[in-house]
C-alpha cells in the first residue's frame, strides 16, 4: 500500500452579495468511505537501499557514506558525525514499530517525529529517546510542545522540553534488540519498549510530519521499521451541524 502523504485541505469560500440570504442551502450528504480491509504495514525502510529516505549530515559536502551503511537488512549509523536518516514523507495517526542495538558501545540516538520545516541538525519535532537506558523519555525541540512536557533548555541549548518516563529502564543487555512501539494518534504519542509502555504526550503540536533516526556520534543499528496507518483522529466524514442563525 502506497503512503498517503498529508494534505492540507484548502476551503473555497463562495462570494455573496451583503443581504440576507432567503434559504439556506441544503446541506450535502457526506459520502462515507467505503469499507476496506485493515492497511497493511508500510517498510520505512526496505532493507536494501536508501529509496523513500533522504540522509542528511551535519557537515555540507560530507559523504553520506561514511556516517550511515545498508547492512544484511539493516541500517546501520557507523557513528562518524552528527544527522539523519529521514523520510522523504510526512505522516500523522500511525503505529510505528522499530529494533535498535548498540552493537559496541552505549551512546545516544533517537527516534524523531512529526518533523516539519527545514533540514536542521536539530528540527523542530518531538524525540523518542534511545539515549542507554532512557529509551522511553521526551525531548521537544524548537517550538514543538505538549501538555506534560517540563519546558527548559538542556545545558547545551538544543532541546526545549522535555519528559522523563517514571521508573526503571527496561532495555536489553547491550549488544541485544530491542523494540519501540509508537503510537501517534491525532495530538497523543504514546511510547511503549520491549511490550513495556513507558510514557504519553497529549497536546502535541505539531500532530503529524516526517520520522527520521539521528546519528550522535554512537554506532547503532536499526532493522524492521514498519509503519501502519492508523483511522484518521479527525473523521472528515462528520456531518454539518444544523443551522441554527440567519446568515448576514
Amino acid at each position: 500500500m502506497r503512503p498517503t502523504p498529508l494534505v492540507t485541505l484548502t476551503c473555497l469560500l463562495c462570494a455573496a452579495a451583503p443581504t440576507v440570504f432567503a434559504q439556506a442551502a441544503a446541506p450535502l450528504s457526506p459520502i462515507a468511505p467505503t469499507p476496506a480491509t485493515p492497511p497493511a504495514p508500510i517498510a520505512l525502510f526496505n532493507g536494501r537501499n536508501f529509496d523513500g529516505l533522504h540522509v542528511y549530515v551535519e557537515k555540507a559536502g560530507s559523504d553520506p557514506a561514511t556516517a550511515w551503511k545498508i547492512e544484511d537488512n539493516m541500517l546501520r549509523c557507523l557513528g562518524v558525525g552528527r544527522g539523519y536518516v529521514r523520510t522523504e514523507l510526512a505522516y500523522a495517526d500511525y503505529h510505528l514499530s522499530l529494533e535498535w542495538r548498540w552493537p559496541k558501545n552505549a551512546g545516544n540516538s533517537g527516534v524523531m517525529l512529526n518533523i516539519v520545516g527545514p533540514d536542521l541538525i536539530w528540527p523542530k519535532g518531538i524525540e523518542a529517546q534511545l539515549q542507554t537506558n532512557h529509551s522511553g523519555d521526551f525531548a521537544s525541540f524548537g517550538d514543538a510542545r505538549s501538555r506534560e512536557e517540563i519546558v527548559s533548555r538542556n545545558p547545551r541549548g538544543v532541546s526545549t522540553g522535555r519528559l522523563v518516563h517514571p521508573g526503571p529502564s527496561v532495555e536489553k543487555p547491550m549488544g541485544e534488540w530491542n523494540r519501540y512501539d509508537i503510537i501517534v494518534s491525532g495530538d497523543t504519542i504514546t511510547l511503549t519498549v520491549n511490550g513495556v509502555e513507558l510514557n504519553r504526550m497529549t497536546g502535541v503540536l505539531p500532530s503529524g510530519g516526517m520520522i527520521l533516526f539521528q546519528a550522535e556520534g554512537t554506532p547503532i543499528d536499526f532493522r524492521n521499521i514498519l509503519l501502519t496507518p492508523l483511522p484518521p483522529a479527525k473523521n472528515l466524514y462528520a456531518p454539518m451541524p444544523p443551522e441554527t442563525t440567519t446568515v448576514k
